[in-house]
């Protein structure tokens, strides 16, 4: 299925939520358009750090960070949060997937 032939992702809904290993909580909500998805810190309506583009495929799916304080974290920390927000959306994902397929 091509990423036109995909539906969207429901715009606002929270998507997963996470911390990593300091313990800051992270939080994933699709965008207005519901073609990305906005990583934010503490809660839903904290401030982005990051909008996941193309979050629906994972062959394509890349993060695009927001601001000078967050791009200028070291690239380890960026590693870390890369892979959690990828494992949290792909559990999602399949877990709306599964939902779908049960009658």
């Amino acid at each position: 299925m091509s990423r036109r032939q995909r539906p969207p992702l429901e715009p606002g809904r929270v998507y997963g939520e996470f911390r990593n290993a300091n313990g800051t909580a992270f939080v994933l909500r699709a965008a207005q358009g519901g073609r990305r998805m906005d990583l934010c810190l503490h809660h839903d309506e904290g401030p982005r750090i990051a909008a996941v583009c193309n979050p629906a495929d994972p062959s394509e799916r890349f993060i695009r960070w927001q601001g000078r304080l967050w791009s200028s974290n070291p690239a380890p920390w960026k590693q870390e949060i890369k892979r959690l927000t990828f494992a949290v959306i792909d559990t999602a994902l399949k877990a709306s997937n599964d939902a779908e397929a049960m009658p």
